[in-house]
């Protein structure tokens, strides 16, 4: 899930400590509590710690919580935070600040200051799966294959997931030369800037090219993101496309076969959610 919410700079101590209505609960945290720490900033006074962090993390929606540590007067924006239970702490602790999450399955608009639930994941587990936005084309030469474990051909593909059991890819064993395997969106979208991230391997002596497009009606298909070649035996993360969509407008997911049957290219964990990518 992400947390965000909106962060006004305040403008005395008081006010920084008793001032955070917006936000779920303040409370005092160890310094070394277990969290995973998005960027770190300087400030030169407590309530320009404030000033520094809220903005950058109402700008960035990994951030759930910010910390700010007072002697050090350094700030940090905090991902997958879980808040302790209360009662004293010691000394040399930051004061953490916890965004106001939205449910689960819905993310804030920070535009119109809403939590929405246009939200899309695609993780291959289930079929039919209610939260996948992307259905095989009827206008390609081949589908992608859902899988779990190694691929078929030796030295190409991924031997797992990178999430769960099940991931996508294209089977190039009995394939041509530059046919294509198309997933294409199944949904009507509202018209703004989606952020698109997934999981993608591409392992192959001959790897060809794996591309994220977006087609108005019947207008040409607009290039957002390509990856061409031997990757490595490693699954990568694609940490966001903007793709500007309305309820014309589709994304393609397009992978083509190389020379040979080393060419396996695979994806997992495709989201899209419904704001620009920080």
């Amino acid at each position: 899930m992400y947390f965000v919410g909106s962060l006004p700079i305040m403008v005395g101590v008081i006010e920084l400590i008793s001032g955070c209505i917006q936000f779920k609960f303040s409370r005092e945290v160890s310094f070394f509590d277990n969290s995973q720490v998005i960027g770190t900033y300087p400030g030169s006074s407590e309530q320009g710690l404030f000033g520094v962090c809220g903005p950058r993390c109402d700008n960035d929606n990994r951030c759930n919580a910010i910390d700010i540590c007072y002697e050090k007067f350094q700030c940090k924006l905090i991902n997958g935070w879980t808040p302790p239970a209360p009662g004293n702490v010691s000394e040399g602790v930051c004061r953490q600040f916890q965004m106001q999450a939205c449910p689960d399955g819905y993310f804030f608009d920070r535009k119109n200051l809403t939590c929405i639930n246009y939200y899309y994941i695609c993780n291959f587990e289930s079929d039919p799966e209610l939260t996948c936005f992307l259905s095989e084309s009827l206008s390609d030469e081949f589908n992608w294959t859902t899988h779990k474990g190694s691929t078929s051909s030796t030295n190409t593909g991924p031997s797992s997931a990178y999430h769960g059991l099940h991931y996508k890819y294209i089977e190039t064993s009995a394939i041509q030369l530059g046919q294509r395997a198309v997933l294409e969106s199944s949904k009507t979208f509202q018209a703004k800037t989606y952020c698109l991230t997934m999981y993608y391997h591409m392992y192959g002596a001959t790897i060809n090219t794996l591309t994220i497009r977006t087609q108005k009606g019947n207008s040409a298909a607009i290039d957002r993101w390509k990856m061409s070649g031997n990757q490595g035996n490693v699954w990568h993360y694609l940490s966001g496309v903007n793709l500007p969509l309305d309820s014309q407008t589709k994304i393609i997911i397009e992978a083509t076969k190389g020379s040979s049957h080393t060419g396996d290219t695979a994806i997992d964990y495709v989201e899209l959610r419904p704001f620009a990518c920080p």
